[in-house]
């Protein structure tokens, strides 16, 4: 009897990902870019295209109710899809919520998740349509979203060019290292931003008006957003570990945690920071925002190597769902 493969023996979530994008097939013509960004891109009309992204969160996966609150959960949910709709550089319109409960489940969370679910809803605007409830052993919150962008406006993981500079956002590395904390018992200033983080759909919005060549939010960690632009522009990179932007607060905390604040950065996750590249000459217009330079696209033959310490290194993927980087 042949033994059964599992999702970690094919090479975890992403080839699992292409694997079944490989059965895939489009009906439609309407379908401008499908599985491979993210959101799927759709006509709409002659100004704007159609945005669909979907996000889930799991109990006791992307959450735990022994440090998050309910209305933290339901912000979460909502900020995670925003961010997928700012990094295509588009607006979120419209959301449908599924919820998976366990039928003994106080309706007091509930009532908190939907709390935070409305409050992100109307600090974006979101107009929540519609959605599905069904009952299971642990919590699950989905939500699909909606979004608008207008078509000389749409930022996509495959236009970076050789040359580019590579840009981030913000700081990174803080989300993993508040997770880290939690579940060492810890305090740290580094907890907040994992539990409340913050997507940064104006920035995007910013950006895609100057003109960058493509863009992808941090979720994963920087190398597997770096990764996946790579990947889909068919390009090489080159990453300088000191050029990533780490706050004094998420280097206090990793060294509580005897860890390497730039591994948290580099393949962590959950930032909703934004990795994107542009072109030189809209360096001096772009700095003016909160990003910085961290490497440069190159030739795909040259493959993604990171510097740091003075050492290239070939670049690892950064979070898994099904194979866990040990940071």
């Amino acid at each position: 009897m042949a033994q059964r493969m599992k999702i970690k023996d094919i090479g975890g979530e992403f080839e699992l990902i292409e694997r079944i994008n490989r059965g895939i097939k489009l009906f439609s013509k309407d379908v401008i870019f499908g599985i491979g960004d993210d959101a799927a891109v759709l006509k709409h009309d002659k100004k704007d295209y159609m945005l669909l992204t979907t996000d889930m969160l799991v109990e006791n996966d992307h959450f735990s109710l022994k440090f998050s609150t309910p209305m933290q959960i339901g912000m979460k949910a909502v900020e995670q899809n925003v961010s997928d709709i700012a990094a295509m550089g588009g607006i979120p319109k419209f959301a449908v919520i599924s919820l998976a409960l366990p039928h003994d489940i106080d309706i007091g969370f509930v009532d908190g998740l939907y709390k935070g679910i409305n409050k992100k809803a109307k600090e974006y605007e979101i107009s929540i349509v519609g959605g599905n409830i069904t009952h299971s052993r642990e919590i699950v919150i989905n939500i699909a979203l909606i979004g608008l962008v207008e078509k000389k406006f749409l930022a996509l993981r495959s236009g970076a060019e050789i040359g580019d500079l590579i840009f981030c956002s913000g700081d990174v590395g803080k989300s993993t290292a508040g997770l880290e904390l939690l579940r060492h018992n810890l305090k740290g200033k580094s907890i907040k931003p994992h539990l409340e983080p913050k997507s940064r759909l104006d920035l995007a919005r910013k950006l895609v008006k100057i003109g960058i060549n493509s863009m992808i939010d941090v979720s994963d960690g920087v190398a597997s957003e770096v990764n996946h632009i790579c990947e889909q522009s068919k390009v090489g990179a080159v990453i300088y570990a000191d050029k990533i932007l780490i706050s004094k607060n998420t280097i206090i905390d990793s060294k509580k945690l005897k860890k390497d604040a730039v591994d948290f950065a580099l393949y962590g996750g959950e930032d909703f920071e934004l990795v994107f590249t542009a072109n030189k000459n809209k360096l001096k217009q772009l700095i003016k925002f909160d990003v910085s330079v961290i490497g440069e696209i190159v030739n795909k033959k040259n493959g993604i190597k990171l510097i740091k310490n003075n050492k290239k290194i070939k670049i690892e993927s950064g979070f898994d769902h099904f194979i866990r980087i040990k940071v």
